[in-house]
């Protein structure tokens, strides 16, 4: 079967940067705990924590892509970044570390977790680095490890390095500080990165998303900005950019497939069925005439237990 893939029309949107006041006032903080680290010389930290889908790597990525483009000495090392291992140990920890740092002796066998993370401290001197990110802490809360042994290990390499630190999780990660008040002492009031939410009628901050997002559409759609339509994708997408750029896609995908005149409700909801919710009856689409606008956070749909469900 030949599927038209015009390139010029089917663009992911992840691949752009959207920013919203929630992300510009997090990469602030982040900066200003560098400078902080900076001036005074020791090591500050700043937890970030929110939702899967609301943002949060997108941003450090953003964040990490600039800071890159800032150096003018030829070094790429001034901010590291780790994702912490599904199932986190100290040394799996340390690997995985000086695997992001290309160190060829990273998975040497017989080298104790206690020696790499001294060899982390001395490369990280060794090459300037300035900021240390951590995304993904919650896998060290999740199965139910006891979080003494990766406190500790954080606040020796800050204590050691006098580097500016970020961790990045989910809400279960505030639980690292809670347990360690030495490691809280360290750090920052938490950043919390919430999705977008609305009572009645959606924020100016989700209409401001939602216009950037039908500005990079290639492809004819219906609007996307009037009430109800910012409600439909409101629920749709449960206030989460994720959501949102997976269901978009997948309609302009749908479009040039079926050489459609563009995206309608009708594209919408066969988007939202192939990306969101499979067997997703009428009344619970957002997209469908039927739907009877509720936020889908019963059990076995898609946002169950997402956030609390806070509305």
């Amino acid at each position: 079967m030949n599927i038209p893939t015009d390139s010029k029309q089917i663009q992911d949107l992840s691949n752009h940067f959207i920013t919203t006041p929630q992300i510009e006032r997090s990469t602030t903080r982040v900066h200003e705990v560098i400078n902080d680290t900076k001036i005074s010389g020791k090591a500050k930290g700043l937890l970030i924590c929110g939702p899967s889908g609301a943002g949060k790597s997108t941003m450090i990525k953003k964040l990490m892509s600039d800071r890159r483009k800032d150096v003018t000495d030829g070094l790429n090392y001034k901010t590291m970044y780790m994702t912490i291992p599904a199932k986190p140990t100290t040394k799996s920890m340390g690997e995985a570390f000086l695997d992001g740092m290309n160190d060829p002796f990273a998975r040497k066998h017989g080298h104790s977790s206690e020696y790499k993370l001294l060899r982390i401290t001395r490369l990280l001197k060794d090459l300037g680095t300035e900021l240390l990110i951590f995304d993904e802490m919650q896998h060290i809360v999740e199965h139910h490890r006891k979080t003494t042994e990766a406190s500790n290990w954080i606040k020796y390499l800050m204590d050691h390095t006098g580097l500016a630190v970020v961790l990045i999780g989910m809400w279960t990660t505030q639980e690292i500080l809670d347990n360690d008040h030495q490691l809280r002492r360290r750090f920052s009031a938490t950043v919390d990165f919430h999705r977008f939410k609305i009572i009645k009628t959606p924020s100016d901050n989700f209409l401001i998303l939602i216009k950037t997002l039908e500005s990079l559409l290639k492809v004819k759609a219906i609007s996307l900005t009037t009430d109800e339509m910012l409600q439909r994708l409101y629920y749709a997408s449960y206030g989460l950019i994720d959501y949102l750029v997976k269901i978009l896609n997948r309609a302009v995908w749908i479009v040039v497939k079926k050489n459609l005149e563009g995206i309608t409700l009708e594209v919408l909801s066969q988007a939202f069925t192939d990306e969101v919710w499979g067997d997703v009856k009428d009344n619970r689409n957002p997209f469908s005439q039927q739907f009877n606008f509720r936020s889908l956070v019963d059990h076995r749909e898609p946002f169950h237990d997402f956030d609390f469900n806070e509305q």
